[in-house]
């Protein structure tokens, strides 16, 4: 099991408590018709740990019901890591059921790399294929601006009808006391 969650990028998943409201985010966009979980807040506020936890969990229950579990059934990638990834994940961006992108960022990278996320943004948009999405960012406030590629991307990750879009704000560095663990 450790070889394949290595390969699903969850080899290293904290064990602590996460907030209670980023666990049932995640339990309802599981049960929803939703494409797009975004969970975004400042550094620190159990975003990527929640969703590691989360995703963790589902593969060992899909190993166990199944005996296997593969990258297009779950793949978790650090946004950061993707331009290098592209080439030979491509394929696996577009067709994996359920895609965790951890820390989107919008600067640093080519103008063809945005263009290249916005046709995979658009694709998973468009197919009954879930997606979860840590960030800092406010993805509304990119809405308010020129239309670009940031302003695509963004309006496609806050459609209120297929995203769901979640503030954390708990910080590990105030823990709170209400947090529960998977």
């Amino acid at each position: 099991m450790k070889k394949i969650l290595a390969e699903l990028g969850l080899e290293d998943v904290p064990k602590i408590q996460v907030p209670q409201q980023l666990i049932s985010a995640l339990k309802e966009f599981e049960l929803s018709n939703k494409r797009f979980l975004v969970f975004w807040g400042p550094p620190g506020t159990y975003k990527t740990t929640a969703v590691k936890q989360y995703l963790k969990a589902l593969a060992k229950e899909k190993y166990a019901q199944n005996g296997r579990v593969r990258s297009t059934d779950i793949m978790f990638v650090k946004f950061v890591d993707m331009p290098q990834l592209w080439q030979e994940y491509e394929e696996v961006f577009y067709r994996t059921k359920l895609l965790a992108i951890d820390d989107l960022v919008f600067w640093g990278f080519h103008e063809n790399f945005w263009v290249k996320l916005f046709s995979l943004i658009d694709h998973r948009y468009t197919k009954p294929l879930k997606t979860i999405i840590t960030t800092n960012h406010d993805l509304k406030r990119f809405l308010e601006g020129e239309v670009n590629f940031y302003y695509r991307i963004a309006s496609r990750l806050c459609d209120e009808n297929l995203s769901m879009l979640v503030s954390s704000k708990v910080s590990y560095r105030t823990p709170n006391k209400s947090s529960v663990r998977w």
